[in-house]
């Protein structure tokens, strides 16, 4: 959205924290016409959206892709073949790729509430100039469905060609089919479910608490262990047991000795480790703990009068999911159930599955697999990437 000079736009860079976007995103403020009410009753005056973007847009303004980043990603889907750094998604977004840029017009945008530049917990509460912190809306993946047809809405992209997104992503992409997808739209929903379950749920417990470990109530980071806690419980449910067993066995990273002050460490808890104190430096845990809660809010049949079975109905897109054959996290009969509840509404709707033993995470890593998946809905006539 073009800012005034009479009104230039405060972008609050000094809470964003490090990575690709600080370079280059852009920074486009939603036109609201009032405040942005979440479903939960709390309001934002104002939001800003971080994004980036590859490809051209066509004349007609009908090659956009709308790619919708899982949790603790930023909007840096891609850019290594462009000379920048290597984005989430590099194998499967760039020229001649399974989302080709010579062809398509592809956004990313960080959502709101996280900590790349969008509007999020740390902002200044316009109330008081204060950091919002625990003050910041419940955010839902319905709420970040409308925010992101907000933002094409302001790009000025009125029929998106595709929404893709995985886990988190891959929710909003549900929400997308059901609330915001005009008919024919088409749709990737990649390892996510219709709706989460109590033990999802109490993972990301388990690493809400965990996290507050490290926030004082001023929200000043004070340690690291809470979210080295946080981390290895999330890095569990992203992996398989098979997958695990697999990469680490039982090796030691550090020998074992004979009493507890040597205790030795294991390859996998160094690994653990690794990407505890990795998170620590790249993530903000206010963020975390509002995506955490935003994945146990997601439900596509809240507050649809008739509930799941009416809220399928709605589903207007053209539906591609997919699920993982070992995903702990939102297991792939989940996500075969959410397509067969979609068809037996009259919907259109496919199941694909990715045969790997690298659980959830396989959606960051099998992206060979997806790509073929992807070419053979294509060649099927459901989507044109």
């Amino acid at each position: 959205m073009p800012l005034s000079a009479e009104d230039p736009l405060d972008e609050h860079r000094d809470v964003w924290w490090k990575s690709p976007a600080m370079e280059h995103g852009y920074v486009t403020a939603l036109p609201l016409t009032g405040p942005f009410r979440f479903r939960r009753g709390a309001e934002l005056a104002s939001i800003q959206i971080c994004w980036e973007e590859w490809g051209d847009r066509s004349p007609a303004g009908d090659n956009t892709v709308l790619v919708l980043p899982p949790m603790t990603a930023d909007c840096h889907v891609t850019g290594a073949f462009a000379g920048g750094e290597p984005g989430w998604w590099e194998e499967l977004v760039g020229p001649g790729r399974a989302i080709d840029t010579d062809r398509f017009h592809v956004v990313c945008p960080n959502h709101v509430g996280g900590c790349y530049g969008s509007t999020g917990p740390r902002f200044p509460s316009p109330d008081d100039g204060a950091p919002y912190l625990d003050r910041f809306p419940l955010v839902t993946p319905r709420d970040l469905a409308h925010v992101h047809r907000l933002f094409l809405d302001a790009i000025g992209v009125d029929r998106p060609a595709l929404v893709i997104g995985p886990s988190m992503g891959g929710m909003i992409a549900w929400e997308w089919a059901a609330t915001e997808a005009r008919a024919g739209e088409r749709v990737i929903a990649v390892a996510a479910p219709l709706v989460t379950t109590p033990l999802q749920i109490a993972w990301n417990w388990l690493q809400r608490i965990a996290l507050d470990v490290d926030l004082a109530k001023d929200g000043s980071v004070t340690g690291k262990a809470g979210q080295r806690i946080a981390r290895g419980v999330g890095m569990l449910s992203y992996r398989s047991p098979q997958g695990l067993l697999d990469k680490f066995g039982r090796e030691t990273f550090q020998p074992l000795g004979a009493t507890l002050a040597e205790p030795g460490l294991f390859n996998m808890e160094s690994w653990l480790r690794q990407h505890g104190n990795r998170i620590a430096k790249k993530y903000d845990p206010w963020s975390w703990k509002v995506f955490a809660r935003t994945m146990d809010l997601h439900d596509l049949g809240d507050g649809i009068d008739g509930g799941m079975e009416a809220a399928v109905r709605n589903v207007r897109a053209d539906v591609l999911a997919l699920g993982i054959r070992s995903d702990c996290l939102y297991p792939a009969a989940d996500v075969r159930h959410a397509v067969d509840l979609v068809n037996a509404a009259g919907g259109a709707a496919t199941y694909a599955e990715i045969d790997s033993d690298h659980g959830h995470d396989a959606f960051l890593i099998e992206t060979e697999a997806i790509a073929s998946i992807l070419g053979s809905w294509r060649g099927a006539g459901a989507a044109r990437t």
